[in-house]
């Protein structure tokens, strides 16, 4: 059975999980194949369909009859009767083969074997798209994972450029205050600052290492292999996406998690079709051919002959009407046809779920691009902030507390603009999600 894949891996063939761990560079979807490809969940779901797979298939070889073959041997010691002369015989030896061979059919049984094969024809393909959901929500978690990594490396250059500005400042200052221009108390503040700086770039440098760490744990790459990811060029400054919720909520429909519980609905069907079957009454065949040997025989007939004179094929046809189970049949039924109202119920609650999920998503979106638009005009507003505050610095005008204050906003502006770059790039990968674009950056 073939299912719709809504995570696309563009990946060539060539990337194998033996040859991925060599390389030193990770693309995106290379990250997202090889945590796929070891994921033990997704292998254990994967044996788990393997087995409603094998289920399916005896459901099927279930129509085939039944053939058995039997032979018993006997001794015993002791008086024995001469069936053919009705003599008694004392103290002898009586040995005797009993050789048969069996075969029975059910014929009909109330479609109980059809409708279990289709039952388990449709717990296999649940427990194909339990898989493909594994797939899917692991695939999200690596993207956001490795958007946090190009956060933690972006915010990273930031600090360092930061702490760079302060260190050129502080050289500066202390030239003024060597000159007389500034108090040693400025200097000190500077200095303050610069550590605080230090303090900043250590604890983003830090930050890049636990993303690293996350993104690595997260598709099972040994930490200490070598690795560092590819950042893609990234522009968000465009047009805010208008999107139509009912045109993404049609396209979802096909998501695994949908097409689980419908599964899982149908098999509820067809198990309620099986728990009826049992009022019917069952009607099969079954045919035997058998013979058998004694020794001592009075008439001399030796082996062969005995087999051959004693043949005894027969054919049994067999109605079995239940009448009184102690009410087990109705209870059972009963409880199937509570099974598959809670399974249509659970259909229900799926697809409810999934439109409140696709609003959520839209609206998240959008206030992440507005929020990533609102913070690049924080940014442009607070450099022209700073710049002037550094220059009234530079001359006197202003004292250091004012300066650091001034610093400080900046950074912080340009980490939460940072921060609403990439929360707006994973909202527009969980949209594409459900358009079923393959998650690409």
């Amino acid at each position: 059975m073939k299912s719709i894949r809504f995570i696309g891996l563009l990946v060539g063939s060539f990337l194998t999980p033996e040859l991925l761990p060599a390389q030193s560079t990770w693309t995106l979807e290379q990250c997202i194949y090889y945590g796929l490809e070891n994921n033990l969940q997704i292998k254990q779901q994967s044996l788990t369909a393997g087995q409603s797979a094998n289920l399916w298939q005896q459901s099927k070889l279930d129509f085939l009859p039944s053939l058995s073959a039997r032979a018993s041997y006997n001794m015993s010691w002791g008086r024995s009767v001469d069936l053919q002369n009705l003599q008694i015989i004392e103290n002898q030896l009586t040995q005797s083969f009993s050789p048969s061979i069996n075969a029975s059919v059910t014929l009909f049984n109330g479609l109980q074997k059809v409708n279990t094969t289709k039952r388990y024809r449709a717990d296999y393909g649940a427990a194909m798209q339990e898989a493909e959901q594994m797939r899917n929500t692991i695939a999200l978690d690596i993207t956001r994972a490795f958007l946090q990594v190009l956060l933690a490396k972006e915010v990273l250059v930031t600090a360092e450029k930061s702490r760079e500005s302060i260190s050129q400042q502080h050289e500066l200052t202390r030239q003024l205050v060597a000159a007389g221009s500034q108090p040693y108390s400025t200097l000190l503040e500077i200095e303050a600052q610069l550590a605080s700086e230090e303090v900043q770039f250590i604890t983003a440098r830090n930050n890049v290492d636990l993303a690293y760490l996350a993104l690595q744990q997260l598709i099972n790459l040994h930490p200490g292999s070598d690795f560092e990811i590819i950042a893609p060029a990234i522009d968000v400054d465009v047009t805010q996406r208008q999107e139509v919720i009912q045109s993404l909520y049609e396209s979802a429909a096909r998501l695994p998690q949908i097409k689980l519980t419908a599964f899982r609905l149908e098999s509820a069907k067809h198990a309620l079709a099986v728990a009826r079957g049992r009022y019917w009454p069952t009607i099969s065949i079954s045919a035997s051919y058998g013979s058998y040997f004694t020794d001592p025989n009075t008439g001399n007939v030796d082996f062969g002959q005995q087999l051959r004179n004693n043949r005894s094929p027969s054919v049994n046809f067999a109605l079995n009407i239940p009448l009184f189970q102690n009410w087990s049949i109705v209870t059972g039924a009963k409880n199937a046809k509570l099974n598959r109202r809670i399974a249509e119920l659970e259909l229900d609650r799926k697809h409810q779920q999934l439109y409140k999920e696709i609003q959520q998503a839209v609206a998240d979106a959008s206030a992440a691009y507005s929020r990533y638009k609102a913070n690049e005009q924080t940014v442009a507003a607070m450099q022209e902030s700073f710049r002037y505050t550094q220059e009234k610095f530079d001359v006197g005008l202003v004292n250091a507390t004012d300066y650091t204050i001034a610093k400080n906003n900046l950074f912080k502006a340009e980490s939460d603009r940072l921060q609403a770059k990439y929360q707006y790039i994973f909202q527009t990968k969980i949209i594409d999600f459900y358009k079923g674009i393959p998650i690409t950056l």
